[in-house]
């Protein structure tokens, strides 16, 4: 058993030796970043160059346009599909709560947001029913989102856009240039949805089964 894994991690990466190399180059402070990349994702060996070095992987920087290109190459050098857009997905949560979480862009304050402590006494912010604040997300708790969702995090209220902040699928690498139409307009309008179920539909990839889904119902209000 052990000598047969031994042969299939020597065999991959053999393989994978002889794949073609493909180095993304920074000129001038600007990486040259070709469209077909998409075509050839865990088919070819991808590299970027970042201070004299070649790096095949994510990488910690402060420089956002540099940690935005060591993951994208990171995820074309995933040979797998399904892992790859999980990679995508995951990471690019990860992208957007560095402003959300970490730098608390909404500026939450004994669980309210800015816009809640403006225009609503109850809390719960972009979660909830803006007509009438009868009905919520079911998967928000008194301690917030319980789930990954993308497609929330890209949309945001008009107090924050007012503050300059706007968000979009292109902001991001891995999603500009990895997922194909179809899957940006899945990923940017699947709202209140898990990630497996998110996942489940960039893989099946069908705008029109998509179309005709079922969306998440709201659950009434009822955080405490």
């Amino acid at each position: 058993m052990v000598l047969r894994e031994h042969q299939s991690f020597f065999n991959l990466k053999t393989e994978m030796s002889k794949m073609k190399k493909v180095v993304l180059k920074c000129v001038n402070g600007i990486y040259k970043i070709p469209w077909f990349l998409k075509i050839y994702a865990g088919k070819r060996k991808y590299y970027f160059e970042y201070k004299g070095k070649l790096y095949d992987k994510e990488i910690k920087t402060n420089d956002k346009k540099v940690m935005q290109v060591s993951l994208l190459v990171n995820a074309l050098n995933i040979r797998n599909k399904n892992e790859r857009l999980s990679f995508i997905y995951d990471k690019s949560c990860d992208f957007l709560d560095e402003d959300f979480i970490h730098k608390n862009v909404c500026e939450f304050k004994c669980r309210k947001c800015i816009q809640d402590r403006l225009y609503n006494n109850l809390g719960g912010g972009c979660c909830c029913d803006s007509k009438n604040h009868s009905a919520m997300c079911p998967y928000l708790t008194k301690n917030g989102c319980s789930i990954k969702c993308l497609a929330c995090k890209f949309h945001i209220c008009k107090t924050l856009k007012k503050k300059g902040y706007k968000y979009h699928v292109n902001d991001i690498y891995m999603l500009k240039y990895l997922l194909n139409w179809k899957q940006k307009i899945m990923i940017y309008n699947d709202f209140f949805m898990t990630k497996d179920e998110v996942l489940k539909d960039l893989i099946r990839n069908s705008i029109i089964i998509w179309s005709f889904s079922k969306r998440k119902e709201f659950v009434k209000y009822n955080i405490k």
